[in-house]
């Protein structure tokens, strides 16, 4: 009985070391959120953390994990493209992306695909189930501001296997194309920053009515400024200062078209 004793407290804690090794063989490490990232883990200087925040491990940089069908020549404000993130290595896979300025304020409009949903009030993309491929990927859509926003950064943090985070970017640039033509901004705002007031201008290019939205840096709309029908041409308007401090995002919504512009609010 003795020998039998001594033969499995030796034979079974072997046997667990060796199906931990095995398992870390096959890139094992399950998602500690394998239906999704939980918001603000994408790495960018708004979020200032990664997926190691919840997964520990280090995170490490790698490059063209994150492309798109954007043109060579730049993304057409209010036009909508195809995201691509593609994950490689052993182990179970999962993704959250974010376009942001430097501020952390989302830049356009995501749209989720198969395999991803939305999260943090439709600011951030991830994956609504782990994948296991090698390689593995997911896309989603992105509408670009219809005013534009120059240089736009995709900010991602992806997990291969557990503890094991890698971060990426994706920066495209806003095509050229027809901009030397404008005479006049479609939507403008002044001052900008604003201290007491602030001034809308846009271009109505038929009758209809119009709506003014303020929103967060989140997305989220803070303060409905206006809605009124109003004839085709230039309008203007004057709007006091009603929210803390901050930078926020015009909505201008008319005819069927959404446009944006960003507004700092200082005190």
């Amino acid at each position: 009985k003795n020998i039998m004793k001594k033969f499995y407290s030796l034979f079974i804690p072997a046997v667990s070391v060796l199906f931990v090794i095995l398992m870390a063989s096959f890139g094992g490490g399950d998602l500690k959120n394998s239906n999704g990232a939980p918001a603000g883990n994408t790495n960018s200087p708004g979020d200032g953390q990664n997926c190691t925040h919840c997964m520990g491990g280090t995170a490490l940089p790698v490059t063209g994990w994150i492309t798109s069908d954007v043109p060579s020549s730049g993304y057409l404000a209010g036009s909508t493209y195809t995201i691509t993130v593609t994950a490689t290595g052993a182990g179970n896979k999962g993704f959250e992306v974010s376009p942001q300025d430097l501020s952390g304020a989302l830049i356009g409009t995501l749209t989720a695909g198969t395999g991803s949903k939305l999260v943090g009030s439709n600011k951030y993309v991830t994956h609504n189930a782990r994948k296991t491929g090698n390689p593995s990927s997911w896309t989603f859509q992105w509408t670009a501001p219809s005013g534009g926003a120059g240089n736009v950064t995709f900010y991602g943090s992806i997990i291969v296997g557990q503890s094991n985070t890698k971060t990426t970017t994706l920066v495209i640039s806003q095509s050229t194309v027809g901009m030397a033509e404008q005479t006049q901004p479609v939507l403008s705002v002044y001052p900008n920053p604003a201290r007491e007031s602030f001034t809308v201008s846009t271009i109505m290019n038929s009758p209809g009515d119009l709506k003014i939205d303020l929103l967060n840096y989140q997305g989220i709309v803070v303060s409905n400024l206006m809605k009124e029908p109003c004839e085709a041409g230039n309008i203007t308007k004057n709007f006091p200062v009603s929210q803390p401090a901050g930078i926020y995002f015009l909505k201008v919504s008319s005819g069927g078209t959404e446009r944006y512009c960003k507004l700092i609010l200082v005190h």
